[in-house]
């Protein structure tokens, strides 16, 4: 299905999008040292639209929202958008802005990574630049929190519309009672702990979450799996091992398979367990987006593990 052709996306993402510059390093250097890059890449990236991306990937249909410059950072995150399936006919092309970069070492012996994002020039989109009609025809509205008021705006027109939400944050935003109360699902990694409640254990922070609003909690706890607290009941879904290269963009996977899982009728905890297991297998190639796995290649996983 071409973008164009596109009215109304299962899944509607706005948030944060950015070009990753990613490097595998062996030795991983101390600091003050020098390591060699075994394997580099330039790629889009981004928490929601890496997830939308794998959402298309498994069949459902997507559309995203964000703000690039023009400039040659943004016209490639856009194209690889549109050659993955995604409409970004609502995206935000800014002549005063900067395409937001994010450098990304990866170490070539446990495939854990350390980012730096790069927002010089970069301004957030506003509530205006958000228009209604994508997110009151969608089947589920998914943000990152970064541009508040644009998401809250996006939250309350979901909520007015018996349209889903869905919220991804490693950290606390502005305004974040208000965005949790607006929110079904927060589906975070633990590391938010790190910003709301230091030394909060995974389980707990999803509990967390729900007493400050959401209505369904999941926090992800990379090989361990992930936690999940409804309201009234909560537990833990393990994860799956794999020969990991690379762990970046595999919190991305997982809310797109979570939100692909959830949209065909899954129920919380078979969502999850999708999810993992689209995570982990994300994990083989260096970057999250070039890792998406086939729809086949998780149900295979998901039988094998049964």
């Amino acid at each position: 299905m071409r973008t164009e052709d596109i009215k109304h996306a299962d899944v509607f993402g706005f948030g944060h999008c950015c070009i990753d510059y990613l490097a595998l390093l062996d030795p991983f250097p101390e600091k003050g040292k020098k390591g060699d890059v075994v394997e580099s890449r330039i790629i889009g990236g981004g928490p929601v639209p890496t997830a939308l991306l794998t959402v298309v990937k498994f069949g459902l249909t997507a559309a995203f929202c964000g703000k690039v410059g023009d400039d040659r950072d943004g016209r490639q995150v856009i194209e690889e958008l549109r050659a993955g399936g995604v409409d970004v006919s609502p995206m935000i092309i800014d002549k005063t802005t900067a395409t937001a970069r994010a450098f990304i070492w990866i170490d070539a012996h446990d495939a854990s990574r350390s980012v730096a994002l790069d927002k010089t020039g970069l301004t957030w989109a506003t509530a205006e630049e958000l228009k209604e009609d994508p997110v009151r025809g969608c089947r589920l509205f998914f943000c990152d929190g970064r541009a508040v008021e644009a998401c809250l705006k996006g939250l309350k027109l979901a909520r007015e519309s018996g349209v889903l939400t869905l919220l991804d944050t490693g950290a606390v935003r502005q305004r974040f009672g208000e965005i949790l109360r607006l929110t079904d699902y927060a589906v975070v990694s633990s590391d938010l702990a790190d910003t709301l409640s230091p030394g909060t254990e995974p389980d707990e922070l999803a509990r967390l979450l729900v007493r400050m609003g959401a209505n369904t909690a999941v926090v992800t706890a990379g090989e361990e799996g992930a936690f999940w607290f409804d309201g009234s009941v909560g537990g833990h879904v393990g994860g799956f091992e794999v020969d990991a290269v690379d762990t970046t963009g595999a919190g991305d996977v997982f809310h797109g398979g979570f939100i692909y899982a959830l949209l065909q009728g899954s129920d919380l905890v078979g969502a999850i367990s999708f999810a993992n297991a689209a995570a982990a297998l994300s994990c083989r190639r260096l970057s999250g987006r070039l890792g998406i796995p086939e729809l086949d290649e998780v149900e295979a996983l998901l039988r094998a593990s049964d």
